[in-house]
């Protein structure tokens, strides 16, 4: 073979290689676990953070509203960004911007410098929520594609388990009806 060949027929086995949907689903599943909890967990930490920052728990109350307002500016977008960065590229931006960013609220030494990461960490957290859901549904296999009920992930835990539930996907998204 010449090297030609071997150069030409390089990019179509590197196209043609699948990805591992149970890795896809841990991955997507996990990033989603976090965001949620990073978003309740500050609210219960707010008075530690206040005594940790030396400031009044209403200034620290600050932490939970940035995070929130940044998030929402971001979910409104996220469409846009997705379909213009494609959805996986948009995907790991926003994970490495929340990974990066909870690594620096870790190490926040005054209350401006938590407030502006939060502000990052919202970004990155809201960016992430919505498109996990169309990544997992994509990460099905064609041949298995029938038309998704509710959303995603309760489709997806309906299958998996095996079970049939007489109310559908509502008891399976509340957690009933899954196992």
């Amino acid at each position: 073979m010449s090297a030609a060949s071997i150069r030409a027929d390089a990019p179509a086995a590197a196209s043609s290689a699948v990805a591992n949907p149970w890795l896809i689903a841990v991955v997507v599943a996990l990033a989603s676990f976090m965001e949620v909890l990073d978003t309740t967990i500050a609210n219960v930490a707010l008075p530690y953070i206040a005594g940790g920052m030396g400031v009044s728990e209403d200034e620290a109350s600050w932490v939970v509203t940035t995070y929130l307002v940044s998030n929402a500016i971001i979910l409104t977008a996220s469409s846009f960004l997705a379909r213009m960065l494609g959805r996986k590229t948009f995907f790991l931006i926003c994970l490495g911007l929340f990974t990066l960013s909870s690594l620096l609220c870790g190490f926040a030494p005054n209350l401006n410098a938590l407030l502006l990461f939060r502000i990052l960490q919202g970004f990155g957290g809201g960016g992430m929520v919505p498109v996990a859901q169309s990544i997992l549904a994509d990460s099905r296999p064609r041949s298995a594609a029938k038309p998704l009920r509710c959303s995603a992930l309760p489709s997806w835990l309906h299958r998996w388990s095996g079970r049939r539930s007489a109310v559908g996907c509502p008891t399976i998204s509340l957690g009933s009806g899954a196992f």
